[in-house]
């Protein structure tokens, strides 16, 4: 535990000291976001706009890999060499045999998750027998919205140990290639179900995106206008800079995790 607290500060210490990549990464993100709502609106009238849409569709996909590898392989090497901060050149400095594989895990992982999410709808809408079966056998009265939300607690923690497992496999991806994130892929899922990585993703989620939760639905009264739109600004702003600084966090510290300082890659 006491290791486990020592790389939450080294983490926290490097996202501070990090406000440049920071605010640019929450700048990007928040473009990216306008892009893709724009992109979901574009009507489909003619085979320009189509095919336009096509593209819009596919530099989208471009720029996410590309946030994901940087973000990622950028931790890797801030925990590898011990540096007290994150540079911004070293979150654009990924070349393109990284960005590859960064779309290849992303294929396989959306895939998976995918399953996952059919497997979770199928258990909510059971679970009204559920709720019906331990009526029976309990004889009291089992509420299937109790055991809803059973299951969507059961079902938020296998999201984030899903998200621990597939971040710490696509960061030794990255640093060391396909073979050692295979031999490794046993020892990652163990950590990510019940060891630091875990705590970790489940630190992550509860406090900077219960944070940025609040702040986004936090509704001041104030004057109509300006100054309401200023508050709504600044609001999702704020929340936006909250869950890219857990996303950091998260990296980091799982980074830190699965390649200690000066460990030399494998290949």
């Amino acid at each position: 535990m006491k290791n486990a607290i020592a790389t939450w500060k080294w983490s926290l210490g490097v996202m501070v000291r990090g406000p440049l990549v920071l605010v640019s990464l929450a700048a990007l993100a928040a473009l990216w976001g306008f892009g893709a709502y724009q992109w979901l609106w574009l009507p489909e009238s003619s085979v320009l706009l189509l095919l336009l849409a096509l593209i819009w569709g596919i530099a989208q996909i471009a720029v996410a890999v590309g946030f994901l590898a940087g973000t990622t392989s950028a931790a890797v090497d801030t925990a590898t060499s011990g540096a007290g901060r994150l540079e911004l050149r070293s979150v654009v400095g990924f070349n393109r045999q990284k960005f590859w594989r960064c779309l290849a895990w992303g294929a396989i992982s959306a895939a998976l998750l995918l399953v996952l999410s059919y497997i979770f709808r199928w258990s909510d809408d059971h679970a009204l027998e559920v709720a019906s079966f331990l009526t029976f056998r309990s004889e009291e009265a089992v509420s299937p919205v109790s055991v809803g939300k059973v299951f969507w607690v059961i079902q938020m923690l296998i999201w984030m140990i899903a998200g621990g497992i597939s971040l710490s496999l696509l960061a030794h991806l990255l640093r060391e290639g396909w073979g050692e994130a295979r031999r490794r892929a046993a020892r990652i899922l163990a950590s990510c179900c019940w060891r630091a990585p875990f705590w970790t993703t489940l630190l992550s989620v509860a406090v900077f995106g219960g944070l940025a939760w609040l702040l986004a639905v936090w509704h001041p009264k104030v004057s109509a206008g300006f100054w309401d739109y200023a508050q709504m600004l600044l609001r999702l702003g704020g929340a936006l800079l909250i869950i890219v600084s857990g996303w950091l966090f998260w990296l980091l510290a799982l980074a830190r995790f699965n390649f200690p300082p000066d460990k030399p890659p494998t290949s």
